[in-house]
């Protein structure tokens, strides 16, 4: 009885000693939406690491993924607006599994006016054709399939934006190959998506060509075959592979494309060959192709058609352009190993100025020169702008970029486009579902290359978080997790582009620091160069390398749409002993459901102006925290994030004056 007693009191006593901490800890009542056992909880990968994907967030020691390669021929006939061709596709099961069937996209299919998308797409959005009347998509014919040269049976079906090949027998897994060649047209939309189409300019159509010929779904160790529809919005998954292709056109037109030349002997004039060469050694722009040329019929080879050769590697897609109109320079592009690239500039004469892209090649051998030696080395033989009506988009080695961009616009296009050959050229990622893995994390990189080129000619400072964290907590906006078709389209710009690419930024700048969040983001890229990461991979390739747990950072900003909100509870003068001041206590409580470290600007009466910055840990069982300020001088204010570097979304109640 009395032993009993005794453990009831020491128990009575380590509960009165708990509750005086955590009042130390927690110096005021949590008002807000905050909920620690939320932020911090464990338990935030739903599934452990594998044999094919390693919990270190890197490729296991029995990854596999497939493998395509291509072999086209294709001609461009002007006066219809068409493309043909004949497409030939060895494709390898690399996997464990036995394949009875195998899909291919048929991206051109949403052109069709009975597609699925031509129905989900609004009227007048970017993703469509913009109320062009086209009898679009693919017209396939003399489909056939054959292994070590023999036919094989089968059936086909096309499902909107699919096909599907029903096989006889299956495919063996762990190295079979089988080979698909198909006969193919289809007519060329003026706006097709924001990604292909044609411009008419005064010297002749721009021809922009893209999502071309039929490719392969890609199969992999996450979901099997990856069949999601092309509804606009979300753009691709794709196997990587070698891709040969040669295009037949008017002998006028000048045909760039993916890759590397093989025949520029062949296509160019003498004149023409000899400032093509010399571009490719010189670090200045070298015009290839001027203004004059351009009206000058006789500066094109005296041919009625000619064939160009392309050829590209360890590639998943290949995209090319075509016109008589073009104006075309180029540059050397130094690499870090040594080894050479080729900057390659073409646009109409209504955009050679200096705003516009006139200093085009300067700007793509600027950008590609940057990335390569910031983050992984550019893998292609040469980078091609062309400008024509497509806003904005990407391609192996080529981009698509507005022909009425000027001044930094132009710059911040070409920078954007070409960005993406890291995100998800070099690292595939699933773009029909996680848009953000390569927009946001080329808007992240964009970021730092504007800083960079010509000694921040374009930058213009640092971004105010604050502005913008008040814009990402509005009631209408959407995860990020989402696929981009299922997103608004008004929303598509914050949660692909801007909230990701902010995020990193502040895991960089504010919670790792830039030697280890680099660190970290090099090994992801260079461990998922030309494979297929998920975001988990992501997610755990990171915390590995930077050794942080960062499970409440991808919960609260990509999982989930939580804002920070912190306020100032109070600022009391703390006083030792004798009664002197030996400094303040202040109270931060976090109000928000999104934890982030406390940075405090504190002022004391002489004028000097101090920063504070407190960890992230301390939110982990608190909603309140006393940050203990040292002085004997009198504090006149405090204020949270004076600098704006936290997406504070509710600045009201972050300044304490006395």
């Amino acid at each position: 009885m009395i032993k009993t007693c005794s453990k009831l009191l020491l128990l009575v006593g380590f509960l009165s000693s708990g509750v005086t901490a955590m009042a130390q800890e927690s110096a005021s009542p949590q008002t807000g939406k905050y909920n620690s056992h939320d932020a911090f909880r464990p338990m935030f990968y739903t599934s452990n690491g594998n044999e094919y994907r390693s919990a270190s967030g890197y490729p296991g020691p029995k990854y596999w993924q497939n493998r395509a390669d291509y072999n086209i021929t294709a001609s461009l006939d002007e006066q219809t607006h068409t493309i043909s061709g004949t497409v030939t596709i060895t494709y390898k099961n690399n996997s464990p599994d036995q394949l009875p069937f195998l899909w291919l996209q048929l991206d051109q299919n949403l052109f069709s006016k009975a597609s699925r998308g031509n129905a989900l797409i609004p009227k007048g959005s970017r993703y469509g054709a913009r109320g062009e009347q086209i009898d679009g998509g693919y017209k396939v014919t003399n489909l056939s399939v054959s292994q070590k040269a023999k036919a094989v049976k089968f059936n086909s079906l096309i499902e909107d934006t699919r096909m599907q090949i029903q096989l006889d027998q299956p495919m063996a897994a762990n190295g079979d190959l089988i080979t698909i060649k198909m006969d193919y047209s289809f007519p060329i939309p003026v706006n097709g998506s924001d990604r292909l189409g044609h411009l008419t300019t005064k010297n002749g159509e721009i021809y922009s060509i893209a999502q071309w010929f039929p490719r392969m779904s890609v199969y992999d160790d996450v979901n099997g075959w990856n069949t999601l529809p092309y509804w606009g919005a979300s753009e691709f998954y794709l196997e990587f592979g070698d891709i040969t292709y040669a295009i037949t056109a008017a002998a006028n037109q000048v045909v760039l494309g993916s890759g590397e030349l093989l025949n520029p002997q062949e296509v160019f004039t003498a004149e023409e060959l000899k400032r093509w060469n010399a571009a490719k050694n010189s670090d200045k722009t070298v015009i290839i192709r001027s203004e004059a040329d351009v009206l000058n019929p006789a500066s094109r080879p005296s041919k009625q058609k000619l064939t160009w050769k392309y050829r590209i590697n360890n590639t998943r897609d290949a995209a090319w352009a075509s016109s008589k109109a073009f104006v075309v320079s180029g540059a050397k592009i130094n690499l870090p190993s040594g080894k050479k690239s080729f900057a390659v500039e073409a646009h109409p004469v209504e955009s050679n100025t200096p705003e516009g892209y006139a200093r085009g090649a300067e700007y793509v051998k600027g950008s590609i020169e940057h990335y390569s030696k910031q983050w992984f080395e550019y893998p292609y033989p040469m980078a091609i702008n062309i400008a024509s009506n497509i806003s904005g988009m990407e391609y192996p080695g080529i981009v698509f970029c507005g022909w009425e961009a000027k001044g930094e616009e132009a710059w911040g296009v070409i920078d954007h486009e070409f960005g993406h050959t890291w995100f998800p050229m070099i690292v595939g990622s699933n773009e029909r579902k996680y848009g953000w893995m390569d927009e946001g994390f080329n808007t992240f990189i964009n970021n730092i290359s504007k800083a960079n080129f010509n000694n921040g000619e374009f930058n213009k400072g640092r971004m105010d978080y604050q502005s913008i964290a008040k814009y990402l907590a509005r009631p209408s906006n959407e995860i990020v997790m989402l696929t981009p078709d299922a997103m608004r389209e008004a929303n598509i710009g914050i949660n692909l582009y801007y909230k990701p690419a902010i995020g990193l930024e502040i895991l960089r700048k504010q919670i790792l620091g830039e030697e280890r969040f680099d660190y970290a983001f090099r090994n992801y890229i260079k461990h998922w160069a030309y494979k297929h990461p998920t975001p988990t991979d992501f997610f755990r390739s990171m915390e590995n390398a930077a050794g942080e747990d960062l499970s409440w950072f991808w919960r609260g900003w990509f999982m989930e749409d939580w804002s920070m909100d912190q306020g100032i509870g109070s600022v009391k003068e703390a006083k030792n002993k004798a009664g002197q001041r030996e400094g303040y206590d202040i109270v931060v409580n976090n109000l928000g459901r999104l934890p982030m470290p406390i940075i405090l600007g504190v002022e004391t009466s002489s004028g000097k102006k101090e920063l504070v910055r407190v960890p992230v840990d301390v939110w982990m069982r608190n909603s309140s925290w006393t940050v203990r300020f040292p002085t004997t001088e009198e504090v006149v204010s405090v204020t949270i994030d004076p600098d704006h570097e936290l997406p504070e979304a509710n600045p009201d109640n972050n300044t304490w004056k006395k």
